[in-house]
């Protein structure tokens, strides 16, 4: 297209005047449209940020994991990967984490526990959520062993895009004397299953797990009969 605009010296000719004329409409259609198309781009950059803002409010963080099915107990099966320093690689295991709003509704609280296939603890651990006035963030801890070994971590949330139902964090850890962060990523394709991501900010391949949600009843205890006996305070 680099031949198409007319040169000065040939506007004089009646057919070099007619197709300068018409380029310059050509021009005002291409800028018209390329004006058109950057403003499009522009709303719809819009729309996906405020899709992924991050909560104004803790209520605006709770609604977030009751649209969304997060909260709950779910399960999933696989082989450990290397990802965390107290975990060793190769290990068949069942994970099971629950997550649940506090009676007072302030925190949210969570927990896991991984076992290998006879029943050994590969993981274990619990923390908590809450919103901190101060900073007007949520703030989250979570602890446990891995191994038998103790871990520390604090996740700081990076993004919440309540169209994909996903939450981005970056977690930092501290295990056996290391620190190393993580890039986290929830997602709930439907309210039965949560999708998680984890990979190390420094690169390297990532740990993706699809869980289940588990009906209560599959860990409550056989009922058992009980004598009738009368109700005391």
């Amino acid at each position: 297209m680099s031949h198409c605009p007319v040169s000065s010296r040939s506007v004089t000719h009646p057919n070099h005047h007619f197709l300068f004329i018409n380029g310059k409409k050509m021009k005002f259609t291409i800028v018209l449209i390329f004006g058109i198309t950057i403003q499009m781009l522009g709303l719809a950059q819009t729309e996906a940020v405020a899709q992924e803002a991050l909560p104004s409010s803790w209520q605006d963080y709770v609604a977030f994991h009751q649209n969304a099915g997060a909260l709950g107990t779910f399960t999933t099966e696989g082989v450990t990967k290397e990802m965390w320093v107290g975990i060793a690689p190769g290990q068949k295991y069942r994970n099971v984490e629950t997550s649940r709003l506090s009676d007072d509704g302030k925190s949210i609280q969570s927990s896991h526990r991984m076992e290998t296939e006879t029943g050994d603890v590969i993981s274990i651990g619990s923390g908590m959520q809450y919103w901190d006035k101060n900073s007007g963030k949520v703030l989250s801890c979570y602890s446990g062993f891995d191994q038998g070994k103790l871990f520390t971590g604090s996740s700081e949330l990076t993004a919440m895009d309540n169209e994909t139902k996903t939450i981005r964090s970056i977690y930092t850890e501290t295990s056996q004397g290391k620190t190393t962060r993580y890039k986290h990523e929830t997602s709930h394709p439907s309210s039965n299953e949560m999708r998680v991501v984890n990979q190390k900010e420094s690169g390297g391949e990532s740990w993706t797990s699809v869980s289940k949600r588990v009906v209560e009843l599959e860990f409550a205890p056989a009922p058992r009969k009980v004598l009738p006996r009368f109700r005391r305070r």
